[in-house]
């Protein structure tokens, strides 16, 4: 089963945004030190997050990379123009060739004034700029001559999104972390009404779940109560350093007992290996994912990738 390690560059402490852009490129090289496969930054915007512009992080995390498949998951496609979209990532193929991923979506990544910001004038519906965006990449028109597209993925954690992966035949990325149990009848969905095009000729299916997992039970509590603080209403500008988490450990909000629910309603695999393993077996009965995509909110660089590296370790290793 291949797998992806998804970085959302959430800010922490002091680290500034400029640090967590670094700490995603570092990240990327340990993936690929590990055998992931694929290594996705988040588009996000806000004092939270360090990846407004994640093609340059795309770019930067390939170069410093050799084999793994670096994207997006994903860019926002509502606030450009399709054409722009495409020729970046045209660029981006050209200079890395068979490893560069284009994931698109539609969720706001912002707060809802800076969403206004970002907001171009009469834009057409989002399914329209996905066509377009398609066009554009398969078309191999004289503005873009010699294309040689990146890999799609329509990411989304809804039918819609579905609906319209299937219709173009575009491989589907479920983001399973924003539901509280698992939803397979989404993916049936898109398996049921997949029509093979260009870019696709059988449905593909990846899973994104988040995951709090480390050797240590206390570091798991701490991790689940930064997922608490993260999704709690807060005037503050980064999330919590390690340091601050391990002082306010005792006293922050933590989902209810016996749960895999963050405070914001999110679905997380949570606990120390043999957990998540059960949890992870569970999930993928659920979906019969191609692949899986995983995520961590963990302030502590090592830990981090030690977090993938035991994710790496519960399923085999496929060419």
């Amino acid at each position: 089963m291949k797998l992806t390690a998804f970085d959302q560059v959430l800010v922490f402490g002091a680290t500034g945004p400029a640090g967590a852009a670094r700490e995603s490129v570092r990240l990327a090289v340990a993936a690929e030190r590990l055998g992931y496969d694929r290594f996705w930054v988040a588009e996000h915007h806000g004092a939270t997050s360090g990846c407004g512009s994640p093609e340059i992080l795309v770019a930067a995390a390939a170069a410093e990379t050799a084999t793994i498949r670096v994207g997006t998951a994903s860019v926002l496609l509502p606030h450009y123009a399709p054409l722009k979209v495409a020729t970046t990532f045209n660029l981006l193929e050209r200079l890395f060739p068979g490893r560069i991923d284009l994931g698109i979506g539609r969720g706001p990544g912002a707060g809802e004034a800076v969403v206004r910001q970002l907001a171009r004038p009469d834009e057409a519906p989002y399914p329209e700029k996905v066509e377009r965006l398609l066009t554009h990449v398969t078309a191999g028109t004289d503005l873009l001559p010699d294309s040689t597209p990146p890999q799609l993925w329509l990411t989304g954690a809804g039918p819609g999104g579905a609906l319209l992966a299937a219709r173009h035949g575009l491989p589907f990325c479920l983001a399973q972390f924003a539901h509280g149990a698992p939803r397979p009848d989404i993916v049936d969905l898109y398996r049921d009404t997949f029509r093979p095009g260009p870019l696709g000729e059988s449905p593909r299916v990846s899973i994104a779940a988040r995951v709090a997992c480390a050797d240590d039970p206390q570091d798991v509590r701490l991790l689940r109560s930064l997922l608490a603080l993260a999704a709690a209403p807060t005037n503050r500008r980064t999330l919590p350093s390690w340091d601050e988490v391990h002082a306010v450990g005792s006293t922050a909000p933590s989902p209810g007992a016996g749960t895999d629910t963050d405070a914001d309603g999110m679905s997380v695999l949570a606990g120390v290996p043999t957990e998540v393993a059960e949890k992870l077996a569970a999930l993928i009965a659920a979906y019969s994912p191609d692949e899986l995509a995983f995520t961590t909110v963990c302030p502590d660089f090592d830990l981090r990738v030690r977090t993938f590296e035991l994710l790496r370790a519960m399923l085999p290793a496929v060419p």
